[in-house]
């Protein structure tokens, strides 16, 4: 039976930069910080950790990896960042999280937007997915990420196999997918909506035949907001497995990176890199 540790060890905090303005092409780097944090357990444990942003900043992007994820995403206040997951390789018995803060001033006017969803097919106790969407204000754009929580809204080990934590095409919502018990498990999608000029989308497909990984990359000239991943079809013995931003120094591309890895046929990863 998988035993949960919570082994937060907050590793490197840096300064970079990212401003948001009023044109989607006048923009320049200022005040971006990015936290790491590596959870460790032993394997097939299921470790779970948050990284807070320095006072004054907000969390725009949460990824992680090394693990089959459960959830990555932005605390409902944005402040922070967490993840779960089960550790999956004996070589690497740690999952790192990583979170992007910029100051919360650039952020003016967002607003958090959630869902609860329970599924109620089959029968009780059941593995099904767990699938839903959470819609943006008019006017504002989603970024963040989608998660299960107790009742005090903390994330909790419930769900496995992550299956999708993404923007939609338009960007005006975030939509999340898992494997969680029907009846049992309570999902709760959330995001962060922002009156920002549209990011530029970017989805790049890869099949994955037994294990895939990736980039979206960035049009040159442009850095990452934030980003995700899917897999399509959902399937239960398929799953994320990294999901998190690349951020490089010009003339080096940057966007999002994702991997899967599955025992079905006909599986594609989907990484999505929203671009400013």
């Amino acid at each position: 039976m998988r035993s949960r540790r919570v082994l937060a060890l907050v590793a490197t905090l840096f300064a970079a930069g990212l401003l948001f303005a009023t044109s989607a092409v006048a923009f320049a780097p200022v005040n971006f910080a990015q936290l790491w944090a590596n959870l460790a357990g032993q394997v097939y444990d299921q470790v779970a950790g948050s990284v807070s942003c320095p006072a004054g900043m907000k969390a725009v992007s949460a990824g992680g990896g090394n693990a089959n994820l459960t959830s990555v995403g932005l605390t409902p206040n944005g402040s922070g960042a967490f993840v779960v997951g089960v550790l999956n390789n004996p070589n690497y018995l740690y999952l790192p999280l990583v979170a992007d803060c910029v100051p919360a001033a650039q952020l003016a006017g967002s607003t958090s937007r959630s869902l609860t969803f329970q599924a109620h097919t089959g029968n009780v106790g059941d593995y099904v997915l767990f699938s839903r969407t959470v819609t943006c204000p008019t006017g504002t754009y989603a970024f963040g990420g989608g998660y299960f929580v107790d009742s005090s809204g903390s994330p909790t080990p419930a769900g496995f196999n992550m299956q999708a934590d993404a923007p939609t095409a338009d960007q005006t919502g975030w939509s999340f997918a898992t494997f969680a018990r029907s009846g049992v498990d309570t999902l709760v999608v959330t995001t962060q909506c922002a009156p920002l000029p549209a990011p530029t989308l970017v989805s790049t497909p890869y099949s994955v035949n037994g294990w895939a990984g990736g980039y979206g990359n960035c049009p040159a000239g442009h850095v990452p907001l934030s980003g995700g991943a899917s897999l399509d079809p959902p399937v239960q013995n398929s799953t994320l497995v990294y999901t998190e931003v690349v951020r490089n120094t010009a003339p080096n591309l940057s966007g999002w990176y994702a991997s899967a890895s599955t025992n079905y046929p006909g599986v594609v990863l989907r990484v999505v890199s929203q671009c400013l």
